[in-house]
């Protein structure tokens, strides 16, 4: 890849989802199309593909410029869709599935535009099968009896006579059916009907139609036929597998806010985005697993290629001296252009900067779009006023706003003042002076260093993973790659306690012939005539099969003349709906509502300990793209598990939780759950690992796994960094005291285990504490290799052990267990933050030799050095690292990298922070 293209699956495109219910990833990217996959755990729950003009991902040398011009392109690609409401679903959007929803300008403020899919597309792949359904009539034949289908807004009715058979009263109702009937065709076969929707297109929106039957014989009479079944839908309704869409930019038509067809402005997009949604089930929501094939992806057309800031540019960070200010500005860090953004809340306060270019050039603003983002105005030399309206109802991202093409040897000044409403803020992050360029830099690859991922943040989780690889691998760092999988997406989840809301509506009495009764679910009105033979209970049938052909916020059942209506939505977000009915003035029929939907109970969304696979759909499919993409380039890669779980269930019951003293769990700023070292944990920890190691042999590459900080936690709560030591305010101590750890030490040694306070406690006095709880450790993680190698016998195994964190009399013995050799692990890896920020080399370079110390070899070492503060000497300690020829030198990680925009290749200047922009 040397250059970048618009709309190509893995440059451009980015994957969200709903949260916390879904989870959603690509994978499978190239040119040519992707895969969408995941897990659906809500009724409610989808997932996105966007492409956005403002790409905040890249580093700047392969960021691309902005470009919100598609009017030139013609987009075409194929889709298939698993467990995903289908393309020509007749369903009511409850999101916006239906649409490729487009944000432009049409001159006067962004507008969202609605681009109907089905109606750009073509099935090429399968065809339509109407549905069905058999209906048969059985018990003896009566004259004067009825017998009545009925489904919908449509019923037939047939009246025996004397001489009627089964079999003729089948066939005159189906006459009569063939005869009236607009949607369906009945088809007689003996005693048995059978009922065919006559538009074959309705495919599988035939299967959630219902039918129903009825016999009926006056009173005192009891009608001696029946129908098998009384009730069913209609089912074998089978539409296209796979659509072709064609989307011409140059001319294309949507919805536009107020619903009218219109022109969509192509020529001035922010962002696009394709929605998929869980498929309606039946009743209450089971979690499932979902894919989106999308392939024969083409592009054609004029000004495709991006343009990335070139040789010659360079950015003018918020901190540069060159920068002037007026008014009262505040400068905070992160991981923002350089490292740090200042912002303004004063109209009046103002950014200005004065330079010269050697050749023509874009000038950008680097800013922040919120919704109270303060309006700017802009003077650049003596040019008019430019006015920016920043503010971005909805969003809050970092852009790079495009101030114009400005001439080279000349000296310009631009200025930039707040001129916004009180409460709203100006953030200035840099000026980018971009020389466009469409070729992409080189760099020379370096295979001992390399940039770890994180799937807990979005430069890794919502790219494609063959851009993440290819991004890694441009950027020149080649050496073995270090994934972490993460702490708070890569399970599958349950919502324990969650109870769905649900109502009733109670009908007795008996239904008068002719007469309307209707049905309000708040707004929504349902509506049936009453059939002859209809009773309470083929009423509230009836009804049943209403709601559940096209209700999206609940489903029904009826039982005996009692109508339950569940929502849909989980928890308390279901309560409320009312509920009343109007029996059209009939004296007969009563009717009882429980007045509104009630009982709806918010669950927890807790790790699911017995899911198999324990990895989800996304997370697996997505690292298996990614590993096996490195492993193209010749990059090996170890992927990484914590202790952490971020919706780890802390209860007693599951058994998991480290605890402190009290019992309380030990919680961590992930946020997470930080898990212990009992039966349970073990159990599920060894799946997690084992099914990594099948992700990683389906990727082609050897089963490479990381214990990222599998130890006790190294704190009490809460620390107290001021007073110089750890200084327990709550729960009594140290986190070693859960329920298993303390009755498994009770039961070895015949005492209680002491209670340490916390980390400054020296552990001397207690010999069989110090041997017991990094023993546990120890086992722990020898008898999760042990399960993974009955599978794997060559898989590959590494610990990441930081000597800050454990830099104190009863950490340092605590969580260093004996089973941590050599001749055990495959390498033994370090990481300090503490010291990197602390700019604390000298203890940085007993880290980087610790493993050396307990006799590892330099080829069997390796270090990760933390990179999120441009103040420290984390390059440095990087070079150091290097220099000790360590195996590896991992930087952790690639969003830092990138969003901070650190130098590549690394400077060899010995001084403490490095920046350097596009």
């Amino acid at each position: 890849m040397t250059t970048l293209q618009i709309l190509t699956p893995d440059q451009d495109l980015q994957c969200y989802f709903y949260q916390p219910s879904a989870v959603g990833a690509l994978s499978a990217t190239s040119p040519n199309g992707f895969t969408v996959s995941g897990s659906w755990r809500s009724q409610s729950d989808w997932v996105v593909i966007e492409w956005n003009r403002d790409n905040v991902f890249e580093h700047p040398v392969f960021r691309y410029l902005p470009d919100s011009d598609l009017s030139g392109l013609q987009l075409s690609y194929q889709e298939a869709r698993t467990n995903c409401i289908p393309i020509d679903s007749a369903l009511y959007p409850t999101v916006d599935w239906p649409y490729l929803r487009v944000w432009a300008d049409p001159g006067t403020g962004e507008q969202l535009y609605r681009i109907s899919l089905i109606g750009n597309a073509t099935p090429v792949t399968g065809s339509y099968t109407p549905a069905s359904a058999i209906f048969e009539l059985q018990g003896a034949a009566t004259g004067g009896d009825y017998i009545e289908l009925a489904w919908d807004e449509e019923h037939y009715t047939y009246q025996l006579y004397g001489s009627d058979t089964l079999e003729s009263a089948a066939a005159a109702l189906a006459n009569s059916i063939n005869t009236f009937s607009p949607s369906m065709q009945a088809s007689p076969n003996g005693t048995a009907i059978t009922l065919t929707l006559t538009d074959s297109a309705t495919g599988t929106n035939g299967n959630r139609i219902g039918v129903y039957g009825n016999a009926y014989s006056a009173p005192p009479n009891t009608p001696t036929e029946r129908w098998q079944p009384v009730w069913q839908l209609l089912s074998g309704g089978v539409s296209p597998s796979t659509w072709q869409v064609n989307l011409d930019f140059s001319s294309i038509s949507g919805l536009d806010e107020n619903g009218a067809t219109v022109p969509v402005p192509m020529n001035a997009v922010r962002k696009m985005r394709w929605t998929w949604a869980a498929d309606l089930q039946a009743g209450n929501f089971l979690r499932s697993e979902f894919a989106v094939a999308v392939s024969n992806w083409a592009v054609n057309g004029s000004n495709r290629g991006y343009q990335v800031a070139g040789p010659g540019s360079w950015r003018v960070e918020d901190d540069d001296v060159s920068i002037g200010y007026t008014g009262q500005w505040t400068s905070v860090a992160g991981n923002y252009s350089g490292g740090s953004i200042s912002y303004a809340t004063l109209a009046g306060a103002s950014v200005s900067y004065s330079y010269q270019a050697p050749q023509s050039h874009m000038l950008n603003l680097g800013t922040r779009r919120f919704p109270t983002a303060a309006q700017l105005s802009v003077q650049v030399d003596q040019n008019a006023p430019q006015v920016l309206n920043v503010a971005l109802p909805g969003d809050d991202v970092l852009v790079r706003w495009d101030l114009g093409t400005m001439s080279g040897e000349t000296q310009h000044t631009v200025t930039i003042t707040h001129t916004g409403d009180a409460g709203s803020t100006f953030y200035f992050d840099f000026l980018e002076i971009a020389i466009p360029t469409t070729n992409l830099p080189t760099f020379v690859p370096d295979p001992q260093t390399t940039l770890a991922t994180d799937w807990d943040t979005l430069n890794s989780q919502a790219l494609a993973p063959e851009r993440t690889a290819w991004q890694i691998q441009s950027l020149g760092f080649t050496g073995r790659a270090n994934h972490y999988a993460g702490a708070l997406w890569f399970y599958e989840l349950t919502c324990a306690g969650q109870q769905y809301a649900t109502g009733t509506i109670a009908l007795s009495g008996a239904t008068s012939f002719g007469d309307t009764t209707q049905i309000s679910l708040g707004p929504t009105v349902f509506t049936h005539l009453n059939l002859i033979g209809d009773t309470p209970s083929s009423l509230a049938q009836a009804f049943a099969l209403l709601i559940d052909e096209g209700a999206t916020g609940v489903w029904a059942e009826a039982n005996d003349g009692v109508l339950t209506i569940t929502a849909r939505i989980m928890g308390s977000a279901g309560n409320g709906l009312t509920l009343s009915v109007d029996v059209g003035g009939s004296t007969t029929l009563e009717a009882q509502t429980s007045g509104a939907l009630a009982g709806g109970v918010d669950g927890d969304w807790l790790t699911d300990l017995t899911a198999t696979p324990p990895i989800n759909r996304a997370a697996r499919d997505w690292s298996q793209s990614f590993f096996a993409a490195l492993n193209g380039y010749g990059i090996e890669v170890t992927a990484s598990f914590s202790m952490e779980l971020g919706n780890g269930d802390s209860s007693a019951a599951a058994g998991i939780a480290q605890c402190y003293p009290d019992g309380s769990p030990t919680l961590v700023n992930t946020p997470a759950l930080q898990t212990n070292f009992s039966p349970a944990s073990l159990a599920y920890w060894q799946q997690v690992y084992l099914e990594m190691a099948n992700v990683m042999s389906a990727a082609g590459v050897q089963p490479y796994l990381q214990f990222g900080e599998v130890q006790w936690w190294y704190f009490c709560p809460p620390t107290d960094p001021a007073a110089g030591n750890w200084t327990p305010i709550a729960n009594g101590g140290m986190p070693f005291y859960d329920a298993y750890t303390t009755t498994t030490f009770q039961s070895q040694y015949g005492r209680p285990m002491h209670v340490f306070t916390d980390p400054s406690n020296d552990p001397t006095p207690y010999p069989q504490e110090s041997a017991f709880l990094p023993g546990l450790i120890g086992q722990f993680t020898a008898e999760i290799m042990a399960f993974v190698r009955q599978t794997y016998a060559n898989a590959q195994f590494e610990v990441l052990y930081p000597p800050d964190t454990n830099d104190a009399p009863l950490t340092s013995v605590i969580n260093l267990p004996a089973q941590w050799s050599p001749a055990d692990i495959n390498c033994f890896k370090t990481e300090n933050f503490t010291y990197t920020g602390d700019c604390d080399l000298d203890a940085a370079v007993t880290s980087i030799d610790l493993p050396m110390q307990l006799g590892f070899a330099p080829a069997s070492s390796a270090h990760l050095v933390g990179i999120g503060n441009y103040m420290t000497p984390w390059a440095k300690e990087c070079r150091i690292a290097e220099g000790l020829q360590l195996e590896s030198v991992v930087l952790f990680a690639l969003d830092q990298f990138c969003l901070i925009g650190y130098e590549s290749p690394l400077s060899p200047w010995p001084g403490l922070g490095l920046f350097m922009g596009a």
